[in-house]
């Protein structure tokens, strides 16, 4: 069973990457340290809604980077 509600990062080089998620989110691997950097504006009121926004527009952003 995929659980659906909890943002899920592809590896990078065999290792699963270092994640800091916030109004500027930073996803790195931990071996060969290819990153990225997504900025997210507010958009939900609440905190927690602003917080959980923040962690799946960065995920999205990393496992479209690992596509390629």
């Amino acid at each position: 069973m995929i659980d659906d509600t909890v943002p899920h990062l592809n590896q990078c080089c065999g290792a699963d990457p270092k994640a800091s998620y916030g109004p500027i989110s930073v996803i790195s691997c931990t071996k060969c340290e290819e990153a990225i950097t997504v900025e997210t504006s507010p958009f939900f009121r609440n905190p927690e809604r602003q917080r959980e926004h923040q962690a799946w527009r960065a995920t999205a952003a990393w496992n479209e980077k690992m596509k390629d």
